[in-house]
C-alpha cells in the first residue's frame, strides 16, 4: 500500500513518470540550497507542463478535482488518527476488562491490533511524504498555470 499521493501522481502521470520524478527528487533532496531546490522543481514544473499542455479544460479540470479529492483525503487521514488511536484504546481497554473467555479475548485483541496496525501504516505513509508532496505541488502549480491559460485563451477568444 502506498500513500494517497504517490497514487494519484502514478494514475494520472504514469508510473514511469512518477519514478523519474520521485528518483530526481531524492537524488537533489540533498541540496541545501533553496535556488538549487527551486531549480530542481522548475525542471519537474517543465516536464509535466509539455506532458500536459494538450489536454482540454474538462480533463484539466477533473483532473484538479481529483487533487483536490486526493488532499482532503490526506488531510482526513492526518486528522482522524487520534480518533482511531483512542477507538483502538478503548476497544482494547473494553476487551481485556470484559469476562470473556481468554481464547476469545486473545483473537479479538488481535484482530484490533491488525485494525490498529493498518490505521498506523496509513498515517505513517501519508504523513512522511515528502518526495511525494514535492510531486503534488509541482502538479497543483502545473495544472493551475495551464487552467489559467487555458481560461485566459477561452476570454481573449470570446472578446475578439
Amino acid at each position: 500500500m502506498s500513500n494517497v499521493f504517490r497514487k494519484l501522481i502514478r494514475k494520472e502521470l504514469g508510473e514511469a513518470n512518477y519514478y523519474r520524478y520521485s528518483s530526481f527528487i531524492k537524488k537533489n533532496i540533498v541540496n541545501r540550497n533553496i535556488n538549487e531546490r527551486i531549480n530542481d522543481n522548475q525542471i519537474i514544473f517543465n516536464d509535466m507542463y509539455e506532458k500536459l499542455k494538450y489536454h482540454d479544460m474538462n480533463s484539466l479540470s477533473k483532473m484538479y478535482k481529483r487533487l483536490n479529492d486526493t488532499m482532503l483525503l490526506a488531510f482526513r487521514i492526518s486528522k482522524n488518527f487520534i480518533f482511531a488511536f483512542l477507538v483502538y484504546l478503548l476497544a482494547s481497554i473494553y476487551l481485556i476488562l470484559r469476562s470473556m473467555s481468554p481464547e476469545l479475548t486473545a483473537i479479538s485483541l488481535i484482530l484490533v491490533n491488525i485494525c490498529f496496525i493498518y490505521k498506523v501504516y496509513e498515517f505513517i505513509s501519508n504523513k512522511f511524504c515528502y518526495v511525494d508532496a514535492q510531486i503534488i505541488l509541482v502538479y497543483k502549480a502545473v495544472l493551475d498555470r495551464l487552467i489559467l491559460n487555458n481560461q485566459k485563451r477561452i476570454d481573449d477568444e470570446r472578446f475578439d
